[in-house]
């Protein structure tokens, strides 16, 4: 057999070995989405379907591009083709592009990493790169939020630091109830515990007050209030409703005890005009 024939053989083998790489690592890849889906039953969301479908494509078009590129080079190696030149050109141009692409690069990867650690999900309400909103789109590019005023904020994921999720698992309504000096503090407690468990029996916030109120104590002695410090245990992302009526009853249920809400005073002393020629 001459000697073109057996480069032409040796190649064809180059080529179905990569082809075969390539179509067991996908079948790998596509039994680990599978089995990500199977796992997470009937209560695995859409968004964590879309997310584990995002993983799976990125993985096999990393494998394919990987696994063709060395089978290209082997290939042109048994052909008789110097691959070291080109590997030195294409290592001058990669470092082109690297520099020119790094951002893109860096947006690519921290996307990767929010979908696989599963920082946030469509839905959530977070906030990130100095902006808050509920998450409307999650890739491997940029993360879509949605403003409380409707603002729609992209932000690039390699710049996203740190993000703070408000809705994940449980929620917190942090607040200072303000009591004035000479009411008892003791009575006041009693009536906002007594505020907390009657949400609690609400079949409207029975589903979302997951806890009763923790009194943390006086927190300050402010102007002209003792500030108490409580917060509330809620479902995820309710603690915002929650706490508004929960500011609502508390109010009411103050002002039925004759403990009135305290707010700054001020005493005017006005001295006589012939007081102040005197001075």
């Amino acid at each position: 057999m001459p000697d073109w024939a057996w480069t032409a053989v040796s190649v064809a083998i180059v080529l179905v070995v990569a082809a075969i790489v390539v179509r067991l690592s996908h079948l790998f890849v596509n039994h680990l989405e599978r089995r990500l889906v199977d796992e997470g039953g009937a209560e695995l969301t859409e968004d964590a379907r879309q997310r584990a479908k995002t993983l799976a494509t990125v993985a096999r078009g990393t494998i394919t591009i990987i696994v063709l590129f060395t089978a290209v080079l082997v290939a042109l190696s048994e052909a008789g083709v110097a691959v070291g030149p080109m590997l030195a050109a294409a290592g001058i141009v990669g470092i082109a592009l690297g520099f020119g692409a790094q951002t893109l690069v860096k947006d690519w990867i921290g996307g990767f990493f929010i979908l696989i650690e599963r920082q946030f999900d469509v839905g959530d309400w977070v906030e990130v790169a100095d902006v808050g909103g509920t998450v409307e789109e999650v890739n491997l590019r940029s993360t879509v939020l949605r403003g409380l005023d409707g603002v729609r904020h992209v932000v690039s994921n390699g710049q996203i630091q740190l993000s703070s999720n408000h809705t994940r698992g449980y929620s917190r309504y942090v607040f200072v109830m303000p009591i004035p000096y000479d009411a008892d503090i003791d009575r006041a407690v009693e009536v906002l515990r007594s505020v907390g468990e009657d949400m609690r029996a609400d079949p409207a916030f029975a589903g979302s007050v997951t806890g009763p109120i923790e009194v943390l104590g006086v927190d300050q002695y402010g102007e002209s209030s003792v500030d108490i410090k409580a917060y509330i245990e809620t479902a995820a992302g309710k603690h915002w409703r929650v706490g508004r009526e929960l500011r609502r009853r508390l109010k009411l249920a103050l002002d039925a005890e004759g403990i009135a809400i305290p707010f700054p005073h001020r005493e005017v002393i006005l001295r006589p005009a012939a007081d102040a020629a005197d001075t």
